[in-house]
């Protein structure tokens, strides 16, 4: 019922719209930037985060990013302590606690088709990154990100994109005093990104999927499944303080058109 509620509301949009533009710079999904600079700071779980954007050569953009995480990273997971077919599925202790993420983010955006009724975008996303932390057992832990996406936005409105995609945050946590850890979510992603006005763009995203998780150690837990999921929303802004509003701003000051003024001779 979501699925074809979702289906419905984006068909009735593309009917009414004649032309579609969505938001001009797209965070979460695969529109190429048209600002050199673009900033967005959201929050959700497992983490709160900011990302600096910046308009790249060609079909590329890249950025920085960093996050208080307070679960495990990359997704959340939610499942039992239970055994099912000889596999362990994982129990609802945290690998991270609490810690500190720094991310690089890259994106190629590969295609972009326009119909009357739609505009389509198609991306590739690399995201690495590391993680210093604690976990649920109070010991130090260090985690690596490899994360890769193929993002998908569907422009449905003049103001609004609808974002899409699969997403595949691998993970491993390096632990202090317990077995090393990787975490392998499988994510399909359900966002919306709208054009608020022409400076910013607020954003929302809902991931989820299975997720795979594996041990290394003597006290390892071994294989185990779960349900992964993440949620986030925020906004997406640029030139609110950028060069050319200072610019105008000290233009129109007394003491620039004093110091401009020709001298009566």
């Amino acid at each position: 019922m979501t699925a074809r509620a979702i289906g419905a509301f984006v068909l009735v949009l593309a009917m009414a719209s004649p032309a579609m533009a969505g938001p001009k710079n797209s965070v979460i999904g695969a529109g190429k930037l048209e600002q050199d600079m673009v900033h967005s700071g959201g929050t959700g779980y497992p983490s709160t985060f900011y990302e600096w954007w910046n308009r790249g050569p060609g079909k590329m953009d890249w950025g920085l990013s960093g996050e208080l995480v307070y679960d495990d990273w990359t997704a959340a997971s939610a499942g039992g302590s239970t055994r099912v077919a000889g596999i362990r599925v994982r129990t609802n202790a945290k690998l991270v606690r609490i810690g500190l993420g720094i991310n690089g983010n890259l994106r190629w955006t590969l295609s972009e088709k326009e119909k009357p009724k739609v505009t389509n975008r198609v991306a590739i996303l690399a995201k690495p990154g590391i993680l210093i932390g604690g976990s649920s057992g109070s010991t130090f832990v260090f985690g690596i990100r490899a994360e890769v996406g193929a993002p998908v936005s569907i422009d449905v409105h003049e103001r609004v994109s609808v974002v899409t995609g699969g997403f595949v945050p691998l993970t491993f946590f390096i632990n202090k005093d317990a077995s090393n850890f990787g975490w392998i979510p499988l994510l399909i992603r359900l966002g919306v990104e709208i054009k608020a006005n022409e400076n910013v763009a607020p954003w929302f995203y809902f991931d989820l999927g299975p997720g795979i998780g594996f041990g290394m150690g003597s006290n390892s837990p071994g294989s185990n499944a779960s349900f992964a999921w993440r949620i986030g929303a925020g906004t997406a802004f640029w030139g609110v303080m950028g060069k050319n509003k200072n610019k105008s701003d000290s233009a129109g000051s007394p003491e620039m058109m004093e110091s401009t003024a020709e001298p009566i001779e």
